[in-house]
């Protein structure tokens, strides 16, 4: 088990999601005081249940969340993911990596996950006990931890240690058992006093019962006598039933003289109402003339505003415009000052370049000179060699000559000798430089390859991760915007119930019976006739309209509940309301013929009502004599074809009296009882919808996200390789350089050694004709063999010199050589990057002229616009003068019909 990633996000002084990835090997995080790094300590002690503040370096909990700076806000919310490798079974979860997180926010709600389910912080302390991952584990040692634990007192350090023992989680469960038990005893005590307390009320309770006992054989004896009281009632109920009788019979007669009245003026109202109704055709169609003069005009009106909208919107793209172009000179003007600036380096290596070129033919000359003179002091050297040679054979004898001769001859078979393994040693070398060199060309070769493919693969993981972020960003907020509705239906529907169980919008008396029947004061309730129904929404406002007052009239078993119900709205001074007992009600269901069949006829009010069949006789008694239209206009034409028959009413709320007097106006529409309850019906089916569809998201949701980190994770890891592979390509160039440059200088050394071989040759054959011409010049020589041997000394001395100044020299063209190489290697870059510039600035002078071409043909489209203007308000102007004379007309007939 190891530790694989820290992703931190709003901890302390992570405001911006972070990733640490951990690898096999050590891992260090440096930097300056101050920079975070004891954050990254705490956030692995917080994300394993840290719960101390002073621990975490705060005053509070709410401390690690980042509290923002003067550039950028504070966040909500902190969040810690570790994510640790259980390969092994190390930690007792079934997965093979277990990622653990907490979030906490502002409000001091706080989550735990693992492995992105929810968890509790004891799963997570259980999970890392005797693992020495846990909070009082010894894995994750902070700055000052050690003095502090060694200055703990010995029963906390006692923890650390049982930690690291592995017996702290058999302590835990020890301490959580006792903890248990202690409650269990606590509990038991108080089940003891409780049943102590009950035993003292065993007593009074007793003497309740036999109170109750005496209750119920007096309520029986009540029963009867209100049966006996009963009985009375209705004998006196039948002897006024009968008065009643008659009155009626005198009440029918004076009804049918007040019709025959009424069908007299009902005959005069038609007339009436026929003269006025042409008035009101004539009326109609001036107010049609002036509506259509009116509609005119707003039309003129609204082709002004656009064309006025079009012409602000023409200004302000064309002062946009304008500010993009002086942007964009001022972007041109920085790629102008770029471009003078490579130009400039450029100029600047190109003096350089030549200034250590001079330097190198200078050295290269002076390498030359100091080599002549090694060759003058190597001739000087030999004659006079020769000189002390033909003298020692002078003075010795001819032996001693050949012997001179011969041992010099030797000297130089040795000289030859040794430059010859040189020579060997320098080509064997060259030849392992040169293989060398060529491995390395071809290594960079397949570095450069390598660095290439992982740029191309670079790119495909990019467009990857961009499809597949887009995807998590659409369906994240898809997620919201579900997440949105539903708390918006789930808050309408807590509202809409809420109404129903206030009983919002009935009157006092409604709520008082519905709620004293709740509480059992009243029995037989079965509820306000709205609430017992149900209609499709297309009727939901006819059905309320034909029901009126109707709705909130409550819906009894019989005429003793309803007589109950009124006894207690009296006597709590609750107001007055009907009641309809379903043991009287019977209704009576409207049958016109011919009704059906007229082409504006929805239906019978009754039967647009759905309910139970115990209350369908209410229904037809309120509803069965309403018919339902769809338009004033036939509600209209069916009262005037069944006369004082019947009451209808229209779709949208207007309403035909039997007796044709008309209601109507505007319809507040679902804001009725009935509206209501079809609303909150909509609503649970909406809210089981968009929870299942909220549930698909959040499910696909989770998906993209993985695929994300996914293809994040893997396009992270291709970066990494294109950084090892771009590291390695300046790793081997470097390499080959090297070789470049030692197998030039073993070059050299061949061809010095060369040069040395053919003097020595040139040399032992100057001997040879030295040691011929010694025999005749022994005299002459004796004198000089002193000076002879301090000129040698001298010339050797020099020698040296000289080949020491000629090593110095190659050693000092060779570095300057490979300064002149990396010139020419930055004036290359800064060629590519000049001409890059130049295009770009081509680019920039096209675009500035399509963006002045844009604003020339914005203007003129503005002047176009404004003529467009003035002909519109010219047309305006004529027809308000037509309007003038319509209104005009159409008051004088007003008042010609007043």
């Amino acid at each position: 088990m190891y530790l694989k990633s820290l992703e931190i996000q709003g901890f302390k002084s992570f405001p911006d999601k972070t990733v640490l990835r951990f690898g096999d090997d050590i891992t260090a995080i440096v930097g300056p005081n101050g920079s975070g790094k004891s954050n990254i300590s705490d956030a692995i002690r917080w994300v394993m249940g840290e719960q101390s503040t002073k621990a975490l370096r705060g005053a509070k909990m709410e401390d690690v969340i980042f509290g923002g700076t003067q550039k950028r806000g504070a966040v909500g919310f902190a969040e810690a993911t570790l994510v640790l490798d259980n390969s092994d079974g190390a930690l007792a979860y079934d997965a093979k990596e277990i990622a653990v997180t907490r979030r906490y926010y502002r409000s001091g709600d706080s989550e735990y996950y693992i492995n992105r389910h929810s968890a509790r912080l004891r799963d997570i302390n259980e999970m890392f006990m005797d693992t020495g991952l846990g909070r009082e584990g010894y894995s994750n040692i902070s700055q000052g931890r050690i003095d502090e634990i060694l200055s703990l007192r010995s029963v906390d350090r006692r923890e650390v240690f049982e930690e690291a023992a592995g017996i702290s989680k058999f302590r835990h469960r020890k301490e959580e058992t006792e903890r248990r038990l202690a409650n269990t005893q606590d509990n038991l005590t108080r089940i003891g006093d409780k049943i102590s307390e009950l035993e003292l009320q065993v007593e009074p309770l007793r003497v309740q019962a036999e109170k109750a006992r005496k209750y119920l054989a007096w309520r029986d004896e009540l029963k009867g006598l209100e049966v006996a009281v009963w009985l009375d009632s209705l004998d006196r109920l039948a002897a006024a039933a009968q008065k009643a009788e008659e009155d009626y019979r005198s009440a029918s007669f004076i009804l049918q003289q007040s019709h025959d009245e009424l069908d007299r003026l009902y005959a005069l109202s038609e007339t009436l109402a026929q003269t006025l109704h042409e008035q009101d055709t004539e009326l109609e169609q001036i107010r049609e003339a002036i509506s259509e003069k009116q509609a005119s005009i707003r039309e003129v009106d609204g082709k002004i505003a656009v064309y006025e909208s079009n012409i602000q919107n023409n200004r302000t793209n064309i002062e946009r415009m304008k500010l993009e172009l002086q942007d964009a000179d001022t972007r041109s003007a920085s790629i102008l000052g770029q471009i003078l600036e490579h130009e400039a380096r450029i100029a600047q290596i190109d003096d350089q370049s030549a200034e250590l070129n001079a330097q190198i033919l200078s050295l290269q000359d002076e390498s030359r000179a100091f080599a002549a003179s090694a060759d003058e002091l190597t001739k000087s050297y030999v004659q006079w060699s020769e000189s002390q040679s033909s003298i020692q054979d002078e003075l010795a004898d001819k032996r001693a000559q050949s012997a001179a001769i011969s041992q010099a001859e030797q000297l130089s078979s040795a000289r030859a000798e040794e430059l010859n393994a040189q020579n060997a040693l320098a080509v064997a070398r060259m030849e392992e430089v040169s293989g060398d060199l060529e491995r390395c060309n071809n290594a960079l070769t397949q570095a450069r390859e390598e660095a290439s493919s992982l740029e191309n693969t670079i790119a495909g993981y990019q467009l990857r991760l961009d499809s597949r972020v887009k995807k998590r960003d659409a369906l994240r907020d898809a997620c919201n915007q579900l997440e949105i509705g539903l708390q918006t239906a789930e808050r309408q529907r807590a509202m809409y119930r809420e109404m129903e169980r206030a009983y919002e919008g009935y009157s006092k008396a409604v709520k008082h019976t519905m709620t004293q029947a709740k509480a059992g004061a009243l029995t037989g309730i079965h509820g306000p006739l709205s609430s017992l129904i149900h209609s499709d929404d297309d009727y939901t406002v006819a059905v309320e309209t034909a029901m009126g007052a109707a709705m909130q009239y409550i819906v009894v078993a019989d005429e003793r509940a309803g007589k109950a119900a009124i006894e207690n709205l009296k006597a709590g001074d609750k107001g007055r309301n009907t009641f309809y007992p379903m043991t009287t009600i019977r209704g009576k269901t409207l049958s016109e013929p011919g009704l059906d069949t007229d082409p504006g006829f929805v239906g019978i009010a009754s039967k647009l009502v759905r309910c139970k069949d115990e209350y369908r006789q209410i229904i037809d008694h309120v509803l069965g004599r309403t018919a339902v239209v769809e338009r004033l206009d036939d509600a209209i034409r069916i009262s005037k074809k069944f006369p004082r028959r019947f009451r209808i009413v229209t779709l949208d709320g207007q309403v035909v009296n039997a007796d044709s007097s008309m209601t109507g106006g505007s319809v507040i529409r679902n804001s009725g009882i009935l509206s209501r309850a079809n609303a909150l019906v909509r609503l649970e089916a909406q809210i089981r919808e968009q929870t299942a569809r909220l549930g698909e998201q959040k499910k696909a949701l989770q998906t993209a996200e993985s695929d994300t980190v996914k293809v994040e994770y893997e396009l992270e890891g291709a970066k990494n390789e294109l950084r090892q592979a771009q590291d390695a390509v300046l790793r081997i160039e470097g390499e080959a350089r090297q070789h470049e440059v030692l197998l030039g200088a073993v070059r050299d050394a061949i061809n010095a050694n060369e040069q040395e071989l053919a003097s020595l040759a040139e040399r032992r054959k100057l001997d040879h004709d030295r040691s011929v011409a010694l025999d005749t010049q022994t005299e002459l020589l004796e004198r000089r063999l002193e000076e002879a041997g301090r000129k040698l000394s001298e010339i050797t001395l020099s020698q040296n010199e000289a080949l020491e100044k000629v090593r110095n020299l190659s050693d000092e063209i060779t570095r300057r050589k490979v300064e002149a190489a990396a010139l020419e290697a930055e004036r290359q870059s800064s060629v590519v990057a000049r001409d890059h510039l130049r295009e770009l600035g081509s680019s920039m002078q096209c675009y500035l002229n399509q963006k002045q071409a844009l604003i020339d043909r914005l203007i003129a489209l503005n002047v176009s616009i404004e003529e467009d203007i003035t002909a519109a308000n010219t047309e305006k102007d004529e027809m308000s003068a037509a309007l003038s004379g319509q209104t005009d007309l159409l008051q004088s007939s007003v008042q010609a019909r007043i």
